[in-house]
């Protein structure tokens, strides 16, 4: 007997909505709790809110989530969502590559912060509290 899951046999948009729902959101919110451990200034992992293994699978699927919106507005398949350049997607990119090759315990390149102040600037809650639909 075959046990189904929940979205097998959905159409592809919404298995494609449930994809990048779930690498955006959680990518942003990962992204935001890293730039909170690099702001407080703590030196130590165990402060970070996510496991560092964890942090480098988000930046993966959160730079993913970033081409498939990309891709799913070109196509007409998407809509709305905040606007995805190739820029961005190079940033979540570099970002990406970094976390997988920082060893927790060493710093964090100096990079770092920029590219996820850059990204938390442009998806993070701060953003969406300020859209026009959420006053």
């Amino acid at each position: 007997m075959t046990q189904r899951n929940g979205d097998e046999g959905a159409p592809p948009t919404i298995e494609r909505l449930m994809r990048w729902g779930e690498g955006f959101f959680e990518g942003v919110a990962s992204l935001e709790a890293l730039l909170n451990w690099i702001r407080s200034d703590s030196s130590s992992v165990a402060d970070l809110a996510v496991e560092p293994s964890t942090l480098s699978s988000r930046a993966e699927a959160f730079e993913s989530a970033l081409s498939e919106l990309k891709e799913g507005v070109a196509s007409g398949e998407m809509e709305g969502g905040p606007p995805v350049g190739d820029d961005d997607i190079a940033r979540a990119h570099r970002l990406k590559t970094l976390l997988k090759t920082w060893t927790p315990g060493n710093d964090l390149p100096s990079e770092v912060e920029t590219l996820v102040e850059q990204l938390v600037a442009k998806f993070g809650d701060e953003q969406e509290q300020k859209h026009p639909l959420n006053r």
